[in-house]
């Protein structure tokens, strides 16, 4: 057994994952933008943009915000198989709009779990994040890890800086996109897409730290994604920390 883990290790199939270190507390509140999405949804677009520029803008000035673009599959019988679309990532968002009690629609963005925002309304997204960086340090928990990557899958061992009960979720994220779309509302457009969901595990009942491995879609390479390690209270869903790696 130990010269098989030998040879995988040798061609890039298998890494040891260094043991979780002790993780201090959170030191700045932490943001997540959940944006559900579709390449066919026409108004869709504007609100891509917005979560591009908005966490573009949070990676330069050192802020922990951090997008993800979940796409559905309902827009798919319109005219346009969008290729990122999964049920998995309709039914989150079906999850959503059953504890916040809204409807379900393209673009909607859900900030920290709680609160439910038209993705192209940039100003009231801006004062949702304002607001969130006003809550105190000790209403978020810290999360570390490390990440090793190979040519087939990434596996991210993270850790928390307090046990639960939460809800661990670990999202592969091709970090940008550039589709020709040729029906539907968008036909004849070239759309770009950035953090857009390729991959996505919840661990519904999380020790203090665990591990995770997700394979690396056809065609994507490793060094074209990134891991958002995001928690969430089991009670109200509210998100309380979150690292990218």
């Amino acid at each position: 057994m130990h010269y098989v883990l030998i040879l995988l290790t040798a061609f890039g199939l298998a890494a040891p994952l260094r043991p979780p270190k002790p993780v201090g507390p959170a030191t700045k509140p932490v943001v997540v933008l959940e944006l559900f999405t579709s390449q066919g949804c026409s108004s869709c677009p504007p609100a891509d943009k917005a979560l591009q520029e908005i966490t573009q803008q949070a990676a330069k000035s050192g802020q922990a915000i951090y997008g993800l673009s979940f796409h559905v599959d309902y827009w798919n019988r319109l005219g346009w198989q969008d290729p990122f679309s999964t049920k998995q990532y309709t039914d989150r968002q079906r999850q959503y709009d059953r504890n916040l009690n809204t409807q379900t629609y393209t673009p909607q963005l859900v900030i920290n779990g709680r609160q439910n925002v038209i993705g192209g309304q940039r100003k009231r997204i801006e004062q949702a994040i304002q607001t969130i960086q006003k809550q105190p340090v000790s209403s978020f928990i810290g999360v570390d890890g490390s990440l090793v990557r190979n040519a087939r899958q990434v596996t991210i061992n993270y850790a928390l800086s307090a046990a639960g009960p939460y809800r661990v979720n670990v999202a592969l994220v091709q970090k940008e996109a550039q589709t020709v779309v040729k029906n539907g509302e968008n036909g004849g457009r070239t759309l770009l897409n950035t953090n857009v969901v390729r991959q996505f595990r919840t661990i519904d009942n999380s020790d203090a730290s665990g591990n995770v491995t997700l394979l690396l879609p056809d065609g994507l390479t490793a060094d074209q994604t990134a891991v958002l390690v995001y928690v969430q209270r089991k009670d109200d869903g509210q998100i309380v920390g979150a690292k990218q790696f």
